[in-house]
């Protein structure tokens, strides 16, 4: 008997398929470490690292670059005060942003790249192209859901993924609800290999080890 070639084609077109939430793509450590080498300049690498391990809405990213008052080493986390957040449907208007021992690696150096004057503002679509340029120098031909906003969305998914019993602390800290938590980020189906690298990126957050 031959193959089904219906149920083969099927196969791969859903193994070609990237995890997206909410038309963003949900990176792996592995494909978010290969965007990363895609990147020419350094700044360009340490912006993908602190949006990623920030969790932060873009707009709110470049807001706390130009306010570096916000950040609090010793203690991990970033404060967004009052009037910092514009989204207007955003239910939060103040919230702490807590970071993992990466993540406030990251910030510090970030930071210390701002003073420098080596971090320039890039619009969101400046940022979409050099996110598209650094994927294509990576060798990644299916750029679906290829979008700022996926960073963003792709920490919230392995802080879940890895820590879902602290849900309520990821949904503030992130400033979502927790119907979103559960709707969207709850059940993303990371493998066992893939949970244990993200257990790396993430260690630490909010004063936790796992």
């Amino acid at each position: 008997m031959e193959p089904d070639k219906t149920q083969n084609q099927g196969n791969e077109v859903s193994e070609s398929k990237h995890m997206l939430v909410s038309e963003a793509w949900i990176l792996t450590p592995k494909d978010y470490n290969r965007i990363r080498d895609g990147f020419k300049q350094q700044s360009h690498k340490l912006l993908f690292d602190g949006m990623l391990y920030t969790g932060m809405r873009i707009e709110e990213f470049w807001r706390f670059i130009e306010h570096p008052e916000w950040f609090n080493y010793e203690r991990s986390y970033i404060q967004l005060p009052i009037g910092s957040i514009k989204k207007p449907e955003a239910k939060q208007k103040e919230r702490k942003v807590l970071l993992s021992a990466l993540g406030t690696r990251i910030c510090k150096e970030l930071l210390d790249a701002v003073r420098r004057g080596e971090i320039k503002h890039i619009s969101r679509r400046g940022w979409s192209d050099d996110l598209m340029r650094a994927a294509k120098r990576a060798g990644i031909k299916d750029t679906t859901g290829l979008t700022p906003k996926m960073a963003r969305k792709t920490y919230i998914s392995w802080l879940m993924a890895v820590m879902p019993e602290d849900g309520l602390r990821i949904s503030s800290s992130s400033g979502h609800d927790t119907q979103t938590m559960i709707a969207h980020y709850l059940s993303t189906p990371f493998t066992d290999d893939e949970r244990k690298e993200i257990k790396m990126h993430v260690q630490g957050w909010g004063g936790r080890s796992i």
